[in-house]
């Protein structure tokens, strides 16, 4: 830490003394100003006021420091979209610039706050620009020009790390960090035989069976009783076999009616219950299967970044600087696992790094492509070109824990006090608010009520498989029949 020599002069006049201040050392922005306040004359008891010298009296103890009119503030800032061979004006009218906010968005979003606080302080600005936020922790960047203070305060938010907060104050909370993996559900992702029988568990499945067995029995044994002990107007041509009781007990669960009906009381009170708790179970399980297939679209069980690396999943990713250094640098044994089986496969593979756009379009072309990317920069191209369903469709796993962003400046600033309550008072009157919801897009909005939802072959598959299975298992029967009829049938000599 550097350190300034403080020089006292004393000039003695007749019962007066003026006391000229000089300081020498390292320039730590602006420019020194010495007003004098009042002038005292002293004798060897106690000193006495004679007059003032300015106005300072009349001011607020912090007064003096309300304006920084003749600083110059060293600004640290990080561009990543544009090289910084630009000239500094070029640069500045870059992030000056309010179009195309998925753009440098953090970048720019930090810059028009630090343009805020220039014109709440009316002082003076010159911007250092960097293309990453450090080479290591500490080392590099915007966040070592803080560190070996040729920079005073940082325009673009960043991490508060342990390593950092060593050397640097985190004096406001000005941004959030947000990396997540976007993919499409696979078209064969929905494909289950056993998705139809979901709306009730095993348990109620078994009773309604259960319940449909009993009732076949019953009628079958009404049948029987009409036509062998009660009235003949009553009996029927014949006697139903069991198996064809059953199959009327099943059609009534299907909401399918019968010929055969019962003309004693007690008869069409069993067919009564039956078509009644077939009736409820249907509605119930119609209602259930709507609201869980049409309703919503199928998403995938990939909710981990663990689960994700062991999936047979294509990755690409958005080349950012803090990506890579969070690659690197991560201890998370998942982490260590997606590296292994997704990024050094990949290694020469030149379509692993991708543009956030081109990633974006990948994703919606291709169901299954999982492109990682920054969530305030991204979302702004998923908003352009998915369409509503597909934004919906789409499923998220988060690639880095959610993190706040905070602007830094050095542990020793003077200016430290008088930005937080700068930085504070844009909080509080709702400019933070505005600039962040303008710059930084946080959530994708899905609206599933403005989009008809459209059955596909993952809900139809199971439906036509079992179809098939059941025509199979039908002519099997069929053969088996026809084959046992003729063993029985005498052969003709």
């Amino acid at each position: 830490m550097a350190t300034s020599l403080l020089r006292i002069s004393m000039i003695s006049f007749p019962l007066s003394i003026y006391l000229l201040m000089q300081i020498n050392g390292k320039i730590i922005g602006g420019q020194l100003n010495i007003t004098g306040s009042y002038e005292s004359t002293c004798n060897p008891k106690k000193c006495r006021r004679t007059r003032y010298l300015s106005n300072l009296q009349k001011r607020s103890k912090y007064g003096n420091r309300e304006q920084l009119t003749d600083v110059v503030l060293r600004v640290a800032t990080v561009v990543t979209q544009r090289p910084l061979t630009w000239s500094d004006d070029q640069l500045i009218d870059f992030l000056s610039q309010e179009n195309e906010t998925h753009i440098d968005s953090l970048a720019r979003f930090g810059f028009h706050l630090t343009l805020i606080l220039r014109d709440l302080l009316h002082c003076k600005m010159k911007f250092i620009f960097a293309d990453s936020w450090s080479k290591s922790d500490i080392v590099g960047g915007s966040i070592g020009a803080l560190v070996d203070q040729t920079a005073d305060i940082t325009a673009t938010p960043s991490l508060a790390t342990e390593g950092r907060l060593k050397y640097l104050s985190a004096i406001i909370e000005t941004g959030f960090f947000r990396s997540v993996c976007i993919f499409r559900t696979p078209h064969n992702a929905g494909l289950r035989g056993d998705v139809f029988l979901q709306p009730f568990s095993p348990l109620v499945w078994y009773l309604f069976g259960g319940v449909l067995s009993l009732i076949g029995i019953l009628l079958w044994i009404t049948f029987y009783m009409e036509c062998r002990r009660m009235r003949r107007c009553w009996r029927l041509d014949y006697l139903p076999s069991l198996l064809s009781t059953f199959l009327i007990s099943f059609g009534a669960a299907c909401i399918q009616s019968s010929v055969l009906i019962p003309r004693s009381t007690g008869g069409r009170l069993i067919y009564f219950a039956l078509f009644l708790i077939s009736f409820i179970m249907y509605n119930y399980y119609t209602s259930v299967v709507v609201s869980s297939l049409l309703s919503s679209p199928v998403k995938s069980k990939i909710k981990t970044m663990q689960q994700l690396a062991e999936s047979p999943l294509t990755v690409g990713l958005e080349p950012l600087p803090f990506t890579k250094s969070y690659l690197n640098y991560s201890r998370l044994p998942e982490i260590h696992l997606f590296i292994k089986r997704k990024i050094e496969p990949q290694t020469k593979n030149p379509e692993l790094w991708l543009p956030a756009e081109e990633g974006v379009l990948r994703v919606r072309d291709n169901p299954g492509y999982v492109f990682v990317f920054e969530t305030s920069s991204g979302y702004a191209y998923v908003e352009r070109y998915f369409t509503a369903q597909q934004i919906c469709d789409l499923n998220e796993v988060l690639f880095r824990p959610e993190q706040l962003f905070y602007t830094h400046l050095h542990r020793n600033s003077t200016y430290k006090e008088l930005f937080r309550l700068r930085f504070l008072r844009v909080l509080e009157t709702g400019v933070y608010r505005k600039q962040r919801s303008y710059w930084v897009h946080m959530k994708l909005h899905c609206v599933a009520q403005n989009f008809v939802i459209t059955v596909g072959m993952e809900y139809v598959a199971p439906l036509l498989l079992m179809l098939i299975c059941a025509y199979i298992l039908v002519v099997l029967i069929l053969l088996i029949e026809l084959a046992w009829k003729r063993f029985l049938t005498p052969q003709p000599l």
